[in-house]
């Protein structure tokens, strides 16, 4: 039995997604391409890092540690390999994108998913 709730973070990649759909579709007023390398950009953050938080947060309690440990080591390290993997599978299948717009939302979608796990956990 643990003293400790795990922190309720399933929701947090769906607000960033819905958030960054939002902001998609208001940008393809302007550009289709700018869009879609936004779309782009954030979906490369978004699910190595929900991946990330599923690995970490899998186990709970302090007899778990060393699974703990395991799976926080090998969400870790697999947020890392699927970046890497997603951004060469992008460069590679496509030129054409709008480069400053697909860093700018993988940036930006840091400081969202931080503010909104903040908001998740104080309620």
């Amino acid at each position: 039995m643990t003293t400790i709730p795990r922190p309720s973070l399933k929701t947090v990649p769906f607000y960033q997604m819905a958030i960054l759909l939002l902001v998609c579709g208001l940008v393809t007023i302007l550009d289709m391409t700018t869009a879609c390398s936004a779309l782009v950009g954030g979906v490369i953050q978004i699910v190595p890092q929900a991946w990330f938080s599923r690995q970490a947060f899998k186990y709970a309690g302090s007899r778990q540690v060393d699974l703990i440990v395991r799976s926080i080591y090998r969400g870790e390290a697999g947020k890392v390999v699927m970046t890497a993997t997603l951004f060469a599978v992008v460069f590679a299948l496509y030129k054409q994108w709008n480069y400053i717009a697909l860093f700018t939302a993988f940036v930006l979608m840091i400081p969202l998913q931080i503010f909104l796990i903040r908001k998740t956990l104080k309620h």
